[in-house]
């Protein structure tokens, strides 16, 4: 019995393996089958860390991005050994949550917090087989998708 199950093995592993120039194609259709992607935002130009209360000075802009209570900007993250390679991930801007107060004056409140949307995803991880041949792996790895405002997390004594 344990022969049995071990020729399965091998033989489902020989099967999933690829060399480097099938791996990207194997790859491309089985996302697209199974883990079709919206599209994704384009990387922020913006290369500011700070929590931008002069936003909520102007204009309000269409972005909800930029509109939030919460701001983000949208950063390219790499993976090499992974597809898709690159994506793009949500990166908070504030620690604490933007009022916009009645007289005009815009402020960072500290008693909420600002807390990254994760998200989970799935990526094909390349994983070496053998000499030259790789196969793929199914992982889901956590996105953060965008940043919402929450209350602070106190303890009660």
């Amino acid at each position: 019995m344990q022969i049995l199950i071990l020729a399965l093995c091998l033989g489902t592993c020989r099967a999933r393996c690829h060399n480097e120039s099938k791996l990207d194609e194997k790859a491309h259709k089985w996302l697209l089958k199974h883990n079709p992607w919206p599209a994704s935002p384009t990387a922020s130009a913006d290369t500011s860390n700070s929590c931008p209360l002069s936003l909520y000075q102007k204009l309000p802009s269409l972005a909800v991005n930029d509109r939030s209570v919460s701001p983000w900007k949208y950063v390219t993250v790499s993976k090499p050994d992974y597809y898709p390679p690159t994506y793009t991930e949500a990166k908070c801007l504030c620690s604490g949550c933007i009022l916009v107060h009645q007289n005009g004056s815009v402020t960072e409140n500290f008693d909420y917090n600002t807390k990254p949307l994760m998200h989970k995803s799935v990526f094909l991880k390349r994983v070496k087989c053998k000499k030259g041949k790789y196969r793929l792996v199914p992982e889901r790895l956590e996105v953060s998708v965008g940043c919402i405002c929450v209350r602070a997390n106190t303890v009660q004594s």
